[in-house]
């Protein structure tokens, strides 16, 4: 009894199970109905929350159905994950990142300090212009990161030497 319960319990959970509902315009004829689901739908419905999928359906869920939700879209993930090709990184977001690293160690060499300049404004603007084509890379939120913290350094750096000529010298009595 125990076995054939517990082989059971294996088989029933070892199957993966997908929504057999699909929400789409369905044709008034009797012709049949192509449906598409994209790797961009399945994303966008993996995000949605319990309200606004209520706010979809013109219902409140049951809690029974909240739970298959959040079921669903936790395999939706793993699935996306697993099956669909990772995004690449972007050029512009690889290039924020460069120029970011290069703008912050280019303060630390002297007659260098210059070029932190243009290098952080540009790691701000390339960051900044990445993570809108792609909000999870990485590599455009440091570069983003990296130039604000190098233009930060740089006005840190600015004010010290105004204050140090406006005392006029710390170590002159």
């Amino acid at each position: 009894m125990k076995k054939s319960l517990s082989l059971m319990f294996i088989l029933f959970f070892s199957f993966n199970s997908y929504s057999s509902i699909i929400l789409t315009n369905i044709p008034l004829q009797k012709e049949k109905a192509t449906i598409t689901i994209t790797p961009e739908v399945l994303a966008k419905f993996a995000t949605l929350k319990i309200k606004e999928i209520e706010k979809l359906a013109g219902r409140k869920l049951t809690f029974k159905e909240k739970i298959a939700v959040k079921v669903y879209q936790w395999k939706i993930k793993k699935i996306k994950t697993l099956s669909f090709p990772k995004e690449r990184k972007s050029d512009k977001g690889n290039t924020a990142f460069i120029l970011g690293i290069v703008g912050l160690v280019s303060l630390l060499i002297p007659y260098l300090g210059i070029v932190a300049i243009p290098c952080a404004i540009l790691a701000i603007i390339f960051g900044n212009q990445a993570k809108k084509i792609n909000p999870d890379d990485r590599h455009a939120k440091t570069g983003a990161i990296l130039g604000w913290i190098t233009l930060a350094l740089i006005v840190l750096f600015i004010l010290l030497i105004i204050a140090i000529l406006a005392s006029g010298g710390f170590w002159i009595q």
